[in-house]
C-alpha cells in the first residue's frame, strides 16, 4: 500500500462536508473558519488512515509465506491483443486472484507487471499460515480453469499461472520517504520466491522446502527437484504441490500441456537467448525432434540454463513457410551424443504464431 499526500485527501473531504450542509444533509453546530475543518479532520482520521492503510506500522522481524502466480508468456500475448483486450484479460485476473487470496487470509502485496505477490503472516498472522498459502495457490490454479472457461465464451485467449511458494524469515513494515512510502516484506524469504516462480510452469505451484516441511501432514507433493540458483551457493529443493487436502481437498489437475499430440520431427531451427527481456544477438543453431502444442525438444551445440528464455525461428517446410518469434522457456539441458538434449515449454500461446505451429502439427498428423 503506497503512501500519498493526504493534504489534497482531506481538502475534498471538508469540501464534501461543506457541500452537504449547502444542501441541508448535514449540520454543522458553529461555522468553521477556513481550514479549521481539515485541521479536524486530520487529527481525527489520521489515526484511522494509519491503521487502514498500513502506512504507519513499525518494522518488525517475522516469520510468514509469501506466493507469488504470474502469468505465462503475457509479453508474447500481448503483441498480438488489442490494448482493450489486454487491459480486459489483466483485470479479469487480478480480480479473480486477489479474492482467492482474501478468502485465504492472505493480503496482496503489491501487482508486478501481469504477476501478483501475496503475503500470508502479516500484517496478520494465523498458526497455519504456510498452509493457508499452499490452498490458496492449489485454489487459484483451480479458478485458472473457470476463468479461461469465461475467456473462451467472451472470446478471449486461454491464460496459464505459474505459481512459487517460499515460507522464511523476513522484515515487514512501512518503507519509503514521507511522501511516497509502502507496507511491504523484504528478505531473502521474497528473493528466492521470485526466482522459484521463474522455474513454474503453466497450472504449477512449486514450493521450498520450509513450506513443504511446515504443512507437511496436509499436502501432496512430487518428487523434489535440485536446482541451483544465481547468487545462492546452495542448491535448492523445489517441490511441485499435487494436492491440499486441508482444510478442504483441492487437487491441482494438470493442464493440456501434458495432454497434447506430440510428434517426432526432424526441424531445423535457431535459437536466440533473452536475457532482461532484451534478445542477446547471436544465433544458436538447432534441431527440433520432437514437437506438440505447448513444447518442443531440441539438439543444441550448447547448453541453455533452466527457467532461461529463448526465441525459436522455424525455417521453411513440409509446405509450410518459415514460422517466427516463437517465444519459449527452457525445462532443461542435459548433454546428449555430443550435444545437449534441451526441453523447452512454450510461452506464446493463443497467438498467430502459435496457431502456425499447431497447423504444422495438425498437418503432420493428418499425413500419417
Amino acid at each position: 500500500m503506497q503512501h500519498r499526500d493526504r493534504d489534497p485527501l482531506f481538502a475534498r473531504i471538508e469540501q464534501v462536508i461543506r457541500d452537504l450542509e449547502g444542501e441541508g444533509l448535514l449540520r454543522l453546530t458553529t461555522p468553521q473558519p477556513p481550514h479549521r475543518l481539515q485541521q479536524a479532520l486530520e487529527q481525527r482520521l489520521n489515526p484511522v488512515l494509519d491503521a487502514f492503510l498500513l502506512e504507519a506500522q513499525p518494522r518488525i522481524e517475522t516469520r510468514a509465506t509469501v506466493l507469488i502466480a504470474d502469468i505465462r508468456g503475457f509479453t508474447a500475448l500481448m503483441a498480438s491483443l488489442p490494448m482493450p483486450t489486454m487491459v480486459c484479460l489483466l483485470n479479469r485476473w487480478f480480480v479473480a486472484m486477489t479474492e482467492v487470496i482474501e478468502h485465504f487470509g492472505g493480503a496482496v502485496d503489491k501487482f508486478i507487471g501481469d504477476a501478483v505477490m501475496a503475503v500470508f503472516g502479516v500484517p496478520e498472522a494465523h498458526t497455519d499460515d504456510p498452509l493457508r498459502a499452499l490452498a490458496c495457490a492449489a485454489e487459484m490454479q483451480r479458478v485458472m480453469r473457470a476463468l479461461n472457461q469465461a475467456n473462451e465464451a467472451r472470446g478471449l485467449p486461454t491464460l496459464f499461472a505459474g505459481i512459487a511458494v517460499n515460507t522464511g524469515p523476513l522484515v515487514a513494515g512501512s518503507f519509503g520517504a514521507a511522501a511516497h512510502s509502502e507496507y511491504t516484506v523484504l528478505g531473502d524469504v521474497v528473493n528466492l520466491v521470485s526466482r522459484m516462480e521463474s522455474f513454474a510452469l503453466r497450472g504449477q505451484v512449486l514450493i521450498s522446502e520450509s513450506t513443504r516441511a511446515e504443512a507437511a501432514a496436509s499436502i501432496e507433493v512430487g518428487a523434489a527437484n535440485e536446482v541451483r540458483f544465481k547468487g545462492i551457493t546452495q542448491p535448492v529443493q523445489l517441490y511441485e504441490l499435487q494436492a491440499v487436502n486441508a482444510p478442504q481437498r483441492i487437487e491441482i489437475l494438470p493442464t493440456e500441456v501434458r495432454r497434447s499430440p506430440r510428434i517426432q520431427v526432424h526441424l531445423d531451427a535457431t535459437f536466440r537467448q533473452i536475457d532482461q527481456k532484451r534478445i542477446r544477438p547471436g544465433k544458436i543453431p538447432g534441431l527440433i525432434n520432437d514437437l506438440s502444442y505447448h513444447g518442443l525438444r531440441a539438439d543444441l551445440p550448447l547448453g541453455l540454463p533452466d527457467a532461461s528464455d529463448v526465441v525459436i525461428n522455424l525455417a521453411p517446410q513440409q509446405g509450410f513457410s518459415s514460422i517466427d518469434e516463437v517465444y519459449a522457456r527452457v525445462v532443461r539441458s542435459v548433454p546428449w551424443e555430443g550435444r545437449y538434449r534441451t526441453s523447452l515449454e512454450l510461452t506464446s500461446v493463443e497467438t498467430p504464431t502459435h496457431q502456425r505451429l499447431k497447423d504444422l502439427i495438425d498437418e503432420s498428423l493428418w499425413r500419417r
